[in-house]
């Protein structure tokens, strides 16, 4: 691969990660919960512990232990783990929505650093599916032409490439609702809170909802 193709397939995997970082899920919705509470540390270590985990499931799938996760059983633990933390993060919030002066407050699972990593790691890791995306996006970079195949240097730059692109998202909409957060009455934050609460509640009975139905 010339020097000017390796530079459009790392363009083209940032881009792509950056594009699949968009769609709101648990993970945008807690570095959007951090960072507009305040919490900009916090919210830096969930797109670090999201971060993680995407590299983490794209060496898996480039190196040949993605068959395991196919199992419905496994499927059906990472779903349960996640369902579970989930239920804990929106009880958490739902509860703290009652308190007086909430927004100075913050319970200590917003403000420390390790338990933004572990958030972000958490809520990436039950989604095994971003084996599937990192496969689909080897697929179609062979299909347009932009590779040939793929060997140890070029999922190096795939994975190091989409990854950043992804945590570039997550960190600019981090650092975008911390500035916004100024413009935002303490009573409108309360109520911000508690809707990523019930956001989250639902997520999380979603997977522990499907992750009975493969046990059952």
């Amino acid at each position: 691969m010339e020097s000017t193709e390796y530079i459009l397939f790392i363009i083209a995997a940032f881009i792509m990660g950056f594009l699949a970082a968009i769609p709101a899920g648990p993970v945008q919705i807690e570095v959007a919960r951090r960072a507009i509470n305040g919490h900009l540390k916090s919210s830096f270590m969930v797109v670090l512990g999201a971060f993680t985990v995407d590299v983490l499931y794209g060496v898996i799938a480039f190196f040949g232990i993605a068959p395991i996760l196919n199992k419905e059983i496994v499927m059906a633990a990472f779903w349960l783990i996640g369902g579970i933390f989930l239920l804990t993060v929106s009880y958490i919030i739902i509860r703290n929505k009652s308190k007086k002066r909430f927004i100075e407050v913050s319970s200590n699972h917003i403000i420390n650093h390790t338990w933004g990593f572990l958030s972000g790691f958490t809520l990436s890791a039950v989604n095994p599916m971003l084996i599937f995306w990192w496969l689909m996006g080897q697929r179609l970079f062979i299909d347009v032409g932009l590779i040939e195949y793929f060997n140890i240097k070029i999922a190096f730059f795939f994975l190091a490439a989409a990854g950043l692109g992804l945590a570039s998202y997550l960190t600019l909409l981090s650092l975008f609702l911390y500035w916004t957060k100024q413009f935002i009455s303490a009573n409108k934050m309360q109520w911000i809170n508690f809707s990523f609460g019930i956001v989250l509640l639902l997520i999380g009975v979603y997977f522990i909802f499907k992750s009975i139905r493969v046990v059952v």
